[in-house]
């Protein structure tokens, strides 16, 4: 990764990933987010794509905001602001519920990287003791 942005730096540092985890991939910003991809993802032009690589972070006028697609592949990184969770709690999270958590006192107020038995789930956005669920939202399939 060339040099990055520092609300991308930001990022990183918030979870404790260490730059070289984006190394070999290209950051770019565009459409009010960044996205990280392999430079070939990045240059292939083929045909012309709705994005290229996956959503880093969403960008806010002061504030960035981890996706849970990008923390689910860079979490096995992450060394700070990481909760663990029982799989009950997930569940409660997934139904869109609040937990409530005694997370270590190092883990700061903010949004958080979740994982249960070792898998990082996604984002959660944690205000002690309440922990919300940032986990995207998908219909329920009609049978």
């Amino acid at each position: 990764m060339k040099r990055a942005d520092p609300r991308v730096r930001g990022l990183l540092e918030r979870f404790g990933v260490p730059a070289e985890a984006l190394a070999g991939l290209d950051v770019v910003e565009g459409q009010g987010a960044f996205f990280i991809g392999t430079r070939e993802v990045m240059t292939f032009d083929a045909v012309r794509p709705l994005r290229r690589g996956i959503r880093f972070c969403r960008v806010f006028p002061r504030s960035v905001k981890p996706t849970t697609h990008a923390m689910q592949v860079l979490g096995r990184h992450a060394t700070r602001n990481v909760i663990d969770l029982e799989r009950e709690q997930v569940v409660g999270l997934i139904n869109g519920e609040q937990v409530e958590v005694d997370a270590p006192a190092a883990v700061e107020d903010g949004y958080v990287l979740l994982r249960v038995d070792g898998f990082s789930a996604g984002v959660g956005l944690y205000r002690r003791p309440v922990l919300k669920t940032q986990l995207p939202r998908y219909r329920p399939v009609e049978e």
